[in-house]
C-alpha cells in the first residue's frame, strides 16, 4: 500500500484518508506502507522529488467523528528511505521502463496518470519488497546477511518474508545506520552547531547524528528530527545543556558553566542549516526539545 504525503511533517503519526480507501487501508492494518510524493498535475508545482520516500507501519484505524467522509490511521516506526525511489527505472538493455507498481502501466506501456494521483493504492508484497530493496540498498543487504548468519528458525528453513521485514525495519542498529546516512548527507557531514567538518585519513567523519526529539520519547527517524553534531556537542544537546530557538539560535543553559563552550559554536550564534530547506529541523521537534530536554 502507498500513501501520499499529507503535510510537511511526513513523520506525522496520523494519516487522514477518504473512506473510499478504507478497505485498502484495513487490508494493510499491522503491515508496512510506503509514502510517496505524486507526480504534479499539469500546471502545478511540486516541492521535492516525485516517487517513494519513506515507510511506516499502520497500527490502528478509527473514524473521524467531525468528518464522516474520512477515517484516520495511526502509524509507527516511520523511516525515510536512503534515497527517494522513482516510480519507474529505465532498462538500458531493452530500452524500456520498468514500473514498480503494475497498476501504473497502461496497456500501451504509458504511465497511468489517474492511478499515480490516487491518495492510497494497494501494493502487492512483491511490489513493496522491490521498492524497499531499492530504497535501502546496501544497508538492507548487509542487515539480511547479518540476520541470516544466526537464523532463529529450523535447519534449512527460510523465515517468512513478513517476519524478516519486521525484524529489519524495527532493528535499532539498521534504523540508526539509515538515519546517520540521511542526516549526515543533509548536513554535508558538518556539525550544525560548530560549522566544522573533520575527516580522518580513512574517510570517516567526526560526526554523530542526534535525534532532536529522542526516540525514547517517540521521536521519529526522519531528517527533520535530526542534526549532525560533534560527539561532545551531541552529549550536551542530549543532556539539555544546549538547545535551539525557533529562529535557529543556539541556546545555552544556565547550568552550563564552562566559559570556553561559547568558542565552539558558530559565530552567527545560529546553527548551520542544510542546503535543502525541506531538511530543516521541524519547529515542533525543536519546541519539544526546549520544553522537555533543555535546562534553562
Amino acid at each position: 500500500m502507498t500513501e501520499e504525503e499529507a503535510a510537511p511533517g511526513a513523520h506525522d503519526k496520523r494519516y487522514r484518508f477518504r473512506n473510499k480507501y478504507l478497505n485498502i487501508v484495513r487490508d494493510a492494518l499491522g503491515d508496512w506502507i510506503i509514502y510517496y510524493q505524486p507526480a504534479p498535475r499539469a500546471g502545478t508545482r511540486v516541492i521535492g522529488s516525485t516517487g517513494y520516500f519513506a515507510t511506516a507501519r499502520i497500527t490502528s484505524i478509527r473514524p473521524l467523528a467531525n468528518s464522516p467522509e474520512y477515517s484516520e490511521a495511526s502509524l509507527e516506526q516511520y523511516l525515510e528511505l536512503e534515497e527517494a525511489v522513482p516510480f519507474s527505472i529505465t532498462d538500458l538493455q531493452f530500452e524500456n521502463k520498468f514500473y514498480f507498481e503494475k497498476s501504473m502501466v497502461q496497456s500501451d506501456g504509458r504511465m497511468n496518470s489517474h492511478t499515480i494521483q490516487q491518495q492510497v493504492r494497494a501494493l502487492s508484497n512483491e511490489e513493496y519488497t522491490k521498492i524497499e530493496r531499492a530504497g535501502f540498498r546496501k544497508n538492507w543487504i548487509n542487515e539480511e546477511a547479518r540476520v541470516m548468519a544466526a537464523p532463529p528458525y529450523g535447519f534449512a528453513e527460510d523465515p517468512p518474508e513478513s517476519v524478516e521485514r519486521d525484524r529489519i525495519l524495527t532493528s535499532r542498529a539498521f534504523r540508526d545506520r539509515v538515519f546517520r546516512q540521511l542526516v549526515g548527507k543533509a548536513y554535508n557531514m558538518r556539525c550544525a552547531m560548530t560549522g566544522i567538518s573533520m575527516q580522518a585519513p580513512d574517510g570517516s567523519f567526526e560526526i554523530e547524528c542526534a535525534h532532536i526529539k529522542p526516540i525514547e520519547h517517540f521521536g521519529p527517524d526522519s531528517i527533520n528530527n535530526g542534526m549532525a553534531l560533534f560527539q561532545s556537542v551531541h552529549w550536551m544537546f542530549d543532556n539539555g545543556l544546549i538547545s535551539i530557538g525557533p529562529d535557529y539560535k543556539i541556546l545555552k543553559s544556565s547550568r552550563c558553566n564552562e566559559p570556553k563552550i561559547g568558542v565552539l559554536i558558530n559565530e552567527s550564534g545560529k546553527i548551520t542549516l542544510p542546503k535543502n530547506s525541506s531538511h530543516f529541523p521541524h519547529p515542533e521537534f525543536l519546541r519539544y526539545h526546549r520544553e522537555h530536554i533543555f535546562l534553562p
